[in-house]
Formats: C-alpha cells, sequence, structure tokens
C-alpha cells in the first residue's frame, strides 16, 4: 500500500508538472515567435560594415532590366493579340461567295505582311546583336 501511495504521488507529481509544462508552451512559442521577428527585423552588424559590391548590384540591375523588358514584351504581344482579334471581328466577311474569297485573300495578305514584319524585327535585332558585339 505504502508503494502504491508512493507512486501514487509520483504519478501526480509527474502529472501536474506536465499540465504546467503543456500550459505554458503557448507562452514560449509566443517568445520565441517575437524574438525571432525582432530577430529578423534588427540589421546585423556584420552588414553595415562590409561594402555592397559594385559588380553585384550592376548583376542585378542587368537582370531587372532583363525582367521588366520582357514583361513589357510579354505585355505588348498580348496587346497586339487583342487589337488583332478585335479587327478581325471588325471584318467579319459577309454570306456571299464573292465577298468571302475577298476576305480570305486579304487575311492573307495581311498574315503575309505580319510574317514580314517579324523577320524584318527578327533580322534586325540580329544585325543589331551582332554589330554591338564587334
Amino acid at each position: 500500500m505504502d508503494l502504491q501511495l508512493r507512486y501514487g504521488m509520483w504519478l501526480l507529481a509527474a502529472l501536474f508538472a506536465g499540465v504546467l509544462v503543456w500550459a505554458d508552451e503557448p507562452a514560449d512559442q509566443l517568445e520565441r515567435a517575437r524574438l525571432l521577428r525582432e530577430f529578423q527585423e534588427a540589421p546585423s552588424p556584420e552588414a553595415a560594415k562590409i561594402p555592397s559590391l559594385p559588380a553585384a548590384s550592376i548583376e542585378m540591375e542587368r537582370l531587372r532590366a532583363t525582367e521588366s523588358l520582357r514583361t513589357q514584351q510579354l505585355q505588348d504581344s498580348q496587346w497586339r493579340k487583342l487589337i488583332g482579334d478585335q479587327q478581325m471581328q471588325l471584318h467579319q466577311p459577309s454570306t456571299g461567295n464573292g465577298s468571302e474569297s475577298k476576305w480570305r485573300a486579304q487575311t492573307f495578305e495581311r498574315d503575309r505582311q505580319a510574317e514580314d514584319l517579324s523577320e524584318d524585327i527578327l533580322r534586325r535585332d540580329l544585325e543589331y546583336r551582332l554589330g554591338g558585339r564587334r
């Protein structure tokens, strides 16, 4: 009986200690989160002492400029496609057979001109790039 009572007291003590620790966990988590946030937001003294490398900043600027150019080109191509789609809706062929063939010829000519323009742009771009590297 004395042994059971002793084990019972130890069991109660362990449960009580466990409850205290378990009840304290959210407070610990909040404290850790606050400390981590303060640590991340505070500037490190080593970073303030080390000057930034000019080549690294130039490289970052070049990457940002390239990304900006790609974004602008994508937006431009989307606008061109939207305008082209709207123009195609305006120039719908009528039900007559003669006007349909005329419409198809105009569409074919417009597509051919667009391809020629694309080829010309690509050719000029290549000439510019090769001329810039010489």
